[in-house]
C-alpha cells in the first residue's frame, strides 16, 4: 500500500520542481558577474553600468532590461542567447547601440572591452 503513495508523491515533487525551474528568471548581470558589471548610477529612470572586460573573461547567462550600450574600448565577443546559438560581435570605441531586453552569456575572444550600459527602466515591458 505504501508504494503507490510514494510513487504519487515522487511524481508530484518532480512536477513541482520542473515548474519551479521553468518559472525561474535568469539573474541580473550585476548578481551573476559583479567583477565586470558595476553600477555607477541608479535612479527611478535608469541604471548605468560600467563594464570592464579582460581578455579571456567569460560571463554566465544573465539578463538586462532594454539599454543603450556605449563602447569605450575594442573587443570581440562570442555571445549566446537562451537558444545557445553563438553570435560573434565586435565592439569599437565610440560605437553606440540600442538593445531590447536580453538574456545572454558571453566570452571575450580578443581585446579588453570597456562598455557603459544605460539600462532604461521606463522601456522595460511590464
Amino acid at each position: 500500500m505504501r508504494k503507490p503513495v510514494v510513487f504519487v508523491l515522487g511524481i508530484f515533487l518532480g512536477a513541482s520542481l520542473a515548474v519551479a525551474m521553468a518559472q525561474q528568471k535568469v539573474q541580473d548581470s550585476v548578481i551573476v558577474d559583479p567583477d565586470v558589471h558595476r553600477v555607477i548610477l541608479e535612479n527611478e529612470h535608469v541604471r548605468v553600468l560600467d563594464a570592464r572586460i579582460a581578455p579571456g573573461w567569460k560571463s554566465a547567462m544573465h539578463s538586462h532590461p532594454p539599454m543603450v550600450l556605449i563602447s569605450l574600448g575594442a573587443g570581440r565577443f562570442r555571445m549566446k542567447g537562451p537558444d545557445g546559438k553563438p553570435v560573434v560581435a565586435d565592439f569599437n570605441p565610440g560605437m553606440v547601440i540600442w538593445r531590447d531586453a536580453t538574456e545572454h552569456s558571453w566570452e571575450m575572444l580578443s581585446g579588453s572591452a570597456h562598455v557603459v550600459a544605460v539600462e532604461v527602466k521606463s522601456a522595460a515591458k511590464k
